[in-house]
């Protein structure tokens, strides 16, 4: 937890904490009666942010009670005679879990789980979904082409059934989320320079280390991941969107792995690289300036922000492995 909460200077960044909203008329002539006893705040204002929180409406699907209770609320603190439903939408998850494993999504279920979710679409309009570039991203897992969720935006495509956005993702990504710029941020190419690379170095040590333990911690058979779907409605589908997802789709479209087996993947993964690093931190002067070792580093570097986020998209890294895959 220290790790992720802590920066590259060492400076702590804590998650933000609910405020209850029935205490709102409490904080506000508290607060400003405290900007006044500050110089320079005394014309201070503030406004109001409205923020969900994950889980915070976590109920079961099935249940119509549970649903209309959860929707409730949520917006329990609207005066809902000033709000226009069909200006709103809401975002809609369900979440599968298997108790002591990681789940994964199957990029080969991606075209089941939309037809699961826009059932008015035709065979055609699911190929242009997928075929599309702003309308479909496919997220890797670890650069593992057979794993991995998406995000899609069906437009036109997706106004019959009324669902705007889909996200099909894992929650594995938990234990190396950080906002700011921690030991896991995204690196570059530059990372690997003599000035900087011994840096570098250790933050890769720790970044296996966290892999390891995750393989181990206290929960059940180590870290859990779980498959979380969710979809954009309008309000009226609120409480009647996504209420269950038959076998047959959960079959299709998700894998189970233990724990252990797939953060030690990543663990022995992250060891790998670390070795490709530590040689060229070792590695000569005339050596490190050979252009194969240039662009090992610059691969290296990718693979490395691959283990973690979305592998890269770009053209340069379109170029990159062009360059550094075998060709058969």
């Amino acid at each position: 937890a220290m790790t992720l909460y802590r920066d590259q200077k060492g400076q702590f960044h804590f998650s933000t904490v609910d405020f209850p909203s029935n205490l709102l008329d409490k904080l506000g002539p508290k607060l400003l009666e405290m900007f006044q006893m500050q110089d320079g705040l005394q014309d201070a204002f503030f406004v109001h942010e409205l923020r969900g929180t994950k889980g915070g409406s976590h109920h079961d699907p099935s249940n119509a009670e549970a649903r209309r209770a959860a929707l409730n609320t949520v917006f329990h603190f609207f005066n809902m005679s000033l709000v226009k439903p069909e200006d709103w939408v809401v975002d809609i998850g369900l979440e599968i879990q298997h108790e002591g494993h990681i789940l994964q999504w199957l990029t080969k279920g991606h075209r089941h789980l939309l037809h699961f979710l826009l059932p008015s679409s035709t065979e055609g309009k699911i190929d242009s979904i997928l075929a599309s570039q702003t309308q479909y991203h496919r997220d890797l897992s670890a650069q593992l082409e057979d794993l991995g969720g998406f995000r899609a935006h069906p437009g036109s495509r997706g106004k019959e059934d009324e669902v705007y956005y889909i996200n099909a993702y894992t929650t594995d990504k938990c234990a190396t989320y950080q906002l700011h710029d921690g030991i896991f941020k995204r690196r570059q190419a530059w990372h690997l320079f003599p000035a900087s690379i011994g840096k570098f170095i250790k933050d890769l040590e720790r970044m296996a280390e966290i892999f390891r333990f995750c393989g181990h911690s206290p929960n059940v058979g180590g870290h859990e991941g779980n498959a979380r779907l969710e979809i954009r409605v309008p309000f009226h589908l609120a409480d009647q969107a996504l209420l269950h997802m038959p076998n047959r789709v959960i079959q299709d479209t998700l894998v189970t792995f233990d724990c252990k087996l797939f953060w030690y993947f990543k663990y022995y993964r992250m060891a790998a690289l670390y070795h490709v690093v530590k040689n060229l931190q070792n590695a000569n002067r005339a050596t490190r300036l050979q252009h194969e070792s240039l662009k090992l580093g610059a691969l290296v570097t990718y693979q490395i922000n691959a283990l973690i986020y979305r592998p890269a998209e770009g053209q340069a890294e379109k170029i990159l492995l062009e360059a550094s895959c075998q060709h058969i």
